[in-house]
């Protein structure tokens, strides 16, 4: 197994009932409704059978079920599993996803939210996965940290002190990393970019060590000056969402 895959599944083991606690809360939620969900799910999804891929705790699977998907959960910790299982009563395989045991063809649409930059150095394989295992014309929704800002100075110093962050992981060019990858059998529906205060104080409490406590006093404010921010050209944006579409 590929070191930073141990390294990763040791973490997400010892962080898996702190990570679920902390954003499967109701500002997370609310978050990620407004400033993600919403831009990204232009489709319905009633009836699909959905892949939340490097799923967690399913962070995003109770949205998928209120959206009438049928939903099933990977990931590569077994505590995340467990507790993926414990949450939602759902079906979830303990795998990496650059390597799965589904039977090709099998999805209608996958899910990674945030999952991508962690496995960058099995990228390729990974979006081979991706499309090996989504049914012809299935979706392909995922949500990365955005690389081409000047903040992502900030960001690579973060990961480089922070020992919760292997050293091959950084944020990614959709542009430059992934964009690139549409040749192996994709195409592009959508891409937008957004993220500046709110994502940073709500969508990243638990990594800059903010107390869940408090994200109730500081939602409101946060969200209405990235409402605003985003709006402003000069803002950087930390993330963007994008849609694919397996070819025929």
């Amino acid at each position: 197994m590929n070191k930073s895959i141990i390294d990763q599944k040791k973490r997400y083991d010892a962080e898996a009932i702190q990570h679920s606690e902390h954003y499967n809360d109701k500002y997370t939620q609310m978050y990620r409704d407004e400033f993600i969900r919403k831009p990204l799910f232009k489709e319905s999804l009633k009836g699909m059978y959905i892949l939340d891929a490097m799923c967690a705790s399913g962070i995003e699977t109770g949205f998928l079920i209120k959206k009438g998907a049928d939903v099933v959960g990977v990931d590569i910790s077994k505590k995340n599993v467990e507790e993926y299982k414990r949450r939602w009563n759902k079906p979830c395989y303990m795998n990496s996803i650059h390597k799965t045991d589904f039977s090709d063809n099998s999805f209608d649409a996958i899910y990674i939210c945030g999952g991508l930059h962690h496995v960058l150095p099995l990228l390729d394989e990974t979006i081979l996965e991706i499309h090996r295992i989504l049914k012809p014309g299935g979706l392909f929704y995922f949500v990365e940290p955005n690389k081409d800002t000047w903040i992502n100075k900030i960001r690579k110093f973060w990961y480089k002190v922070d020992s919760k962050f292997t050293d091959d992981e950084e944020a990614i060019s959709y542009q430059n990393t992934l964009k690139p990858f549409l040749i192996k059998g994709f195409k592009e529906i959508s891409l937008n970019y957004g993220g500046n205060i709110a994502y940073i104080i709500i969508g990243q409490s638990l990594t800059l060590g903010i107390p869940k406590k408090y994200k109730k006093y500081l939602s409101p404010v946060s969200f209405f000056l990235e409402r605003i921010l985003c709006k402003f050209p000069i803002v950087p944006k930390l993330f963007f969402t994008a849609v694919w579409e397996k070819n025929n």
